[in-house]
């Protein structure tokens, strides 16, 4: 009997030093994350009736997901930025998903506020208010628009789309080399939600997916040749144009113009062949509705390809979003769709 109260007190301070060992890891890791160091992550959203979607929520300051959220009254991000409306006050508004919000970089990092930055360093009067909203769509982006456009009277509306927001071979690929893995199906969404609020948790993922991108671009690239040839739902585009149409109401309402991209996807720069459909349809849409639309996938693959390695233009284990020098290459963009006009 003795042995058993001896192996239980091994067994509990092996647990204890296991848990403060896990605990200090993730002190460590939250230091390394950008912005201001943080003990835990707070939600940044509140729901929206307008939409079903959320919105960030007003005068918010804290970490989520490893993003250093501030947001100003309105939900935007960044300090507060209030239109003048002077003559030669050049408006732009930013509208998109995590991609123009900026999700993983600081907030001067994010396209917008780099885009703002370029525009006063060419001597420009210019505000950009930074409308993205993590998880958006065309509806959400045109909700944005009928909540604020009045209020800001933008010049410029700047979208950004992203390439999962329509039906393409790229949607595939993320549903079904990197959605459908067994370690992922293993673990309930609720609890890799839970998990996601832990820095060390968002490490290991990030190094899990890093150790698996060569394998998984090589999937990528199989699965966007298997469904190539696979019908296009053609009511999500005419839904989309709908969406379009009404940002561009709201355009012509305010004698702004309207710049349009699409945001690449991480094997559409690194892989030798993509699928350029979803590009190909929105340049068309935007034809259509005498829109410019900016080619990101180009820009980025020469950027890229400029240096032997490849120059990383995205995220540490992140296949989705721009690191600061891909979010760079946006504002250079819509800064030279803006000057042409």
């Amino acid at each position: 009997m003795p042995r058993l109260p001896r192996l239980a007190k091994r067994l509990g301070l092996s647990l204890g030093s296991l848990v403060v060992a896990v605990a200090a890891t993730e002190l460590v890791v939250r230091a390394t994350e950008p912005g201001p160091y943080s003990l835990f992550d707070r939600n940044p959203y509140v729901d929206s009736e307008v939409d079903d979607h959320v919105r960030h929520r007003p005068d918010f300051v804290g970490r989520w997901d490893g993003t250093w959220y501030v947001t100003d009254r309105r939900g935007f991000r960044g300090p507060e930025r209030e239109p003048t409306f002077a003559e030669d006050e050049l408006r732009v508004a930013c509208v998109g998903d995590s991609c123009t919000f900026g999700k993983g970089v600081l907030e001067e990092a994010c396209w917008p506020r780099q885009l703002e930055a370029r525009l006063r360093e060419g001597g420009r009067n210019a505000v950009v208010f930074n409308l993205g909203i993590n998880g958006g769509r065309g509806k959400v982006y045109r909700a944005l628009l009928d909540e604020h456009a009045d209020e800001l009277k933008p010049n410029v509306i700047a979208l950004g789309y992203n390439i999962n927001d329509f039906p393409n071979t790229i949607k595939a690929v993320d549903e079904r080399v990197y959605k459908d893995r067994s370690l992922r199906r293993l673990i309930p969404e609720g609890l890799r939600n839970a998990f996601g609020r832990l820095a060390l948790y968002r490490k290991l993922r990030q190094v899990y997916y890093d150790a698996r991108k060569e394998r998984d671009w090589a999937a990528a690239e199989a699965t966007a040749r298997e469904t190539a040839d696979e019908p296009i739902d053609s009511a999500v585009w005419e839904k989309e144009r709908g969406y379009l149409e009404a940002i561009g109401a709201h355009a012509e309402r305010h004698g702004a113009r309207v710049v349009v991209f699409l945001f690449p996807y991480e094997s559409q720069v690194f892989l030798e062949s993509y699928d350029a459909t979803p590009i190909e349809r929105l340049r068309e849409l935007c034809g259509s509705l005498g829109m410019p639309f900016v080619d990101l996938a180009t820009e980025f693959r020469a950027a890229a390809r400029s240096t032997e390695p490849p120059t990383q233009l995205f995220l540490a284990g992140d296949r989705y979003h721009p690191n600061a020098l891909g979010y760079g290459i946006v504002a250079d963009r819509v800064l030279a769709a803006i000057e042409r006009e």
